[in-house]
């Protein structure tokens, strides 16, 4: 990317197709956790990191969702922000199962219900060719990436024997799901910026992360151009697929600030409700051990100059 007024020649395409971003047996034990922590109940998708241990609104966890919605495991209600995620009757059937055969019977039929997963199941069948001849086929003609397509057969091949396919097992139509997920863009797109009807950059920008502001969606992107090394925040709904750059005259916008500071880069910020307000410290992100040790003493020095004043007065 560069940030030059000069339309790029050609843009190559810059993400793989979609497939779950773990395989079944690890989705197994994800909706395990996913039923232990909301039960019969409806997950808000901002809250569904909590069944495996992470913080709310995670990228990762959004991911996991994805992936237990390729496989058919959960199903959407709304999105974004309004994301609902609820069990499936495959889900509640493997869950509730007393028989171990009606469990096994579940997970052949889930297995391939990821698109990209039935296509090359339908191509390699159960003795699929080597490695190599395998990365070539998905890096040169069906356009994954080569890490994408380690990662791919990483993932394609336990899924494969976790549910214990064999030649006999084939693909229907019906089986196959579309491989939704909880917000358009993901982690490692790229978009570009659309605020006030008009296009604010001249080359995309990747995504870095997703996170929330006071119920509000961003995307965290890099910046580019003269702008590189700068990271900025758009809110999700003003983000626009966009690989191509725009026409002369367009305006260039920096990336735009974090929605929940203005700090200086390496800074960050904590802050502490208190009865009569917040009260805000800012400080190093790579703020040492002996660090710490110093402010608290500082702190504790302060807490006490401020009580001894407050008990004078």
């Amino acid at each position: 990317m560069t940030g030059s007024n000069s339309m790029p020649e050609k843009q190559k395409k810059d993400r793989s197709p979609s497939f779950p971003f773990v395989s079944l047996r690890d989705a197994i034990k994800r909706l395990l956790a996913f039923d232990q922590t909301f039960g019969r109940h409806p997950a808000p998708g901002v809250k569904v990191g909590l069944a495996w241990g992470m913080k709310d609104k995670s990228s990762q966890a959004y991911q996991i969702l994805a992936a237990l919605k390729a496989f058919g495991l959960v199903g959407y209600d709304g999105s974004g922000p309004n994301l609902k995620a609820s069990l499936t009757d495959d889900a509640r059937t493997y869950l509730r199962a007393q028989q171990e055969t009606i469990k096994a019977d579940v997970l052949k039929r889930v297995a391939l219900r990821p698109a990209q997963f039935s296509k090359f199941w339908q191509v390699w069948g159960a003795d699929r060719p080597p490695d190599p001849v395998c990365l070539d086929q998905l890096v040169l003609q069906h356009a994954f990436t080569e890490s994408a397509a380690h990662n791919f057969l990483k993932v394609y091949d336990d899924t494969i024997a976790y549910a214990g396919l064999t030649s006999s097992d084939k693909v229907t139509a019906e089986d196959v799901g579309d491989d939704d997920e909880p917000f358009e863009f993901q982690v490692g797109d790229l978009v570009n910026w659309e605020s006030g009807g008009q296009i604010q950059w001249k080359v995309p920008r990747r995504v870095v992360a997703i996170d929330e502001k006071d119920g509000e969606f961003f995307y965290k992107v890099e910046g580019a151009g003269e702008f590189a090394g700068q990271i900025g925040w758009i809110p999700v709904e003003q983000a626009i697929k966009q690989t191509g750059g725009p026409s002369q005259g367009m305006s260039f916008a920096p990336p735009p600030a974090d929605p929940s500071s203005s700090l200086p880069t390496g800074m960050r910020k904590a802050v502490f409700p208190v009865s009569d307000g917040d009260v805000t410290l800012v400080f190093p992100i790579s703020i040492s051990k002996d660090g710490l040790e110093e402010l608290g003493n500082y702190l504790n020095i302060f807490l006490k100059k401020e009580q001894t004043k407050k008990n004078d007065n």
